[in-house]
């Protein structure tokens, strides 16, 4: 490997895009076809990720996959929103719904 001086703007940069591991799932897959053929201001879609379903898919955090599901439908252009929040007792929900954030 030769030696070099580079400037700053010419360092190699990481080429690899990273995958949300939330993308991987069947839950998403779903979501992504029912968002995908469009919502009615009526009806609201929800995914509920148990304690389970989190340690099967290694998701730590409820906001990483909110994060996620908003990206998608901002790189859409989606009029709809993404409501997230945890229950002790049943896990973390999701819900997508038509409307402006």
């Amino acid at each position: 490997m030769p030696y070099k001086i580079v400037t700053t703007g010419n360092v190699p940069k990481r080429s690899r895009l990273p995958v949300s591991r939330f993308e991987n799932t069947d839950e998403w897959r779903r979501l992504r076809a029912d968002i995908d053929a469009g919502l009615t201001p009526d009806k609201v879609l929800e995914v509920v990720l148990t304690e389970a379903d989190k340690k099967k898919y290694n998701l730590k955090h409820r906001r990483t996959v909110a994060r996620f599901i908003k990206k998608y439908l901002q790189s859409k252009h989606l009029p709809y929103r993404v409501r997230s929040f945890h229950r002790d007792d049943e896990g973390d929900f999701f819900l997508v719904q038509y409307g402006l954030p």
